[in-house]
């Protein structure tokens, strides 16, 4: 049993175990400070341990009832549902409660033990019972079960919140799967078939190009993070597979500086940039050369991808920002404040730059997201 189930598991074993933990040590604690008041007049004798023992049996049932009052009816009926009001009130009667049953089982215990008449018990011969037991020790019981309560409400909050976070980013890399463009499928289809059909010596290598980039987007981008060299081979297939599926004749240049080997970088998000801005300007039927270049410096990467249009003749906006609205989502939610990524627009060039990104030198381990349905937020 690891000290997250301790804490947080709903099994009734386990929380058998954390609750007997809690009040096992809350009465050690009792039985202490029980052991130095020994008569009517407070502290003037100790008490033996069996004495401290049969004191303490007249107040914890009083203890335990107040304490389950609270956490299972005061703190999830008014606290949780901010009705603040309703809580202050609860919580001063029960305080009185306590403060009213510990008196009694004071005069109780002092009649039953100390043989004393009742009429001769008057508060100040039972005003420990009352003040120290019942005010002092039920604020403090009051105060640690209530704040255990919301600590672990806050850390599951904040579990769930991680967990949803995870399946966030999981779904947005799941959008940038599906975004590739139906255009560039048919064109590469049939751009193999025209070289298959005249027999030409390329047809089985567009025919692992397509393979291979069908099988990185559908499978092997399901890791958290991946080869840079693999998302960086995937980004050059595409572009090839452009190059040969177009009836135009585009120029491109491509350039990758720095050492690669041995990098991890999150898989699908230079593929999507490339990809989605490529589709955009394919739309817009403007012709363009395409220049990439990729440097890697030690742990970061730089990115930069331009588009110089060749007879460029649009007088509005490209709309861009846009179109890369979900990677920019994906960047946010992954890198937060490590990367630059912006989008320059000037006559006839356009220019998108991804700097700073960080890379891994190692492959993390792959976590399993955990689908949260209904979150109920156990007792203490």
């Amino acid at each position: 049993m690891t000290s997250y189930d301790f804490i947080f598991s709903n099994k009734p074993s386990i929380r058998l175990y954390r609750h007997l933990s809690f009040w096992l040590i809350f009465t050690l604690h009792f039985f202490i400070q029980n052991l130095i008041v020994g008569s009517a007049n407070e502290a003037l004798h100790p008490r033996a341990p069996l004495d401290a023992l049969i004191n303490i049996s007249y107040f914890l049932p009083i203890y335990f009832i107040s304490v389950y009052i609270f956490i299972e009816f005061v703190i999830p009926a008014f606290l949780f549902k901010r009705r603040y009001t309703y809580f202050f009130i609860s919580t001063v009667l029960l305080l009185l409660f306590n403060f009213t049953a510990c008196y009694f089982s004071g005069v109780l215990y002092e009649h039953i033990e100390w043989k004393m008449p009742y009429n001769q018990i008057t508060f100040g011969a039972n005003k420990y019972h009352a003040i120290v037991n019942g005010g002092f020790v039920s604020i403090m019981l009051l105060g640690i079960t209530g704040g255990i309560k919301l600590s672990k409400k806050w850390l599951q909050k904040q579990r769930e919140n991680e967990v949803l976070a995870q399946q966030k980013i999981a779904s947005e890399l799941q959008l940038l799967k599906i975004q590739i463009n139906p255009r560039f499928l048919f064109h590469s289809l049939n751009t193999l078939k025209q070289h298959i059909l005249v027999d030409s010596p390329r047809a089985p290598q567009l025919i692992l190009q397509v393979a291979d980039l069908l099988s990185y987007i559908l499978y092997e981008s399901d890791h958290d993070y991946v080869l840079l060299e693999k998302e960086l081979s995937i980004v050059s297939d595409y572009l090839a597979l452009e190059e040969n599926s177009s009836d135009e004749n585009f120029k491109i240049e491509n350039s990758i500086s720095g050492d690669v080997a041995g990098k991890y970088f999150t898989p699908l998000i230079l593929l999507s940039i490339v990809e989605t801005s490529f589709e955009y300007f394919i739309e817009k039927q403007e012709e363009f050369s395409l220049k990439l270049f990729i440097e890697v410096e030690g742990d970061l990467l730089d990115f930069r991808l331009s588009f110089n249009f060749l007879n460029y003749t649009s007088s509005e906006p490209y709309e861009l920002n846009e179109k890369l609205a979900g990677v920019r989502k994906q960047l946010i939610n992954l890198y937060q404040d490590n990367h630059d990524f912006t989008i320059e627009t000037t006559y006839g060039k356009t220019t998108i730059l991804l700097k700073q990104i960080p890379l891994r030198n190692d492959k993390p381990i792959q976590k399993e997201l955990t689908m949260i349905t209904n979150v109920n937020y156990e007792n203490v």
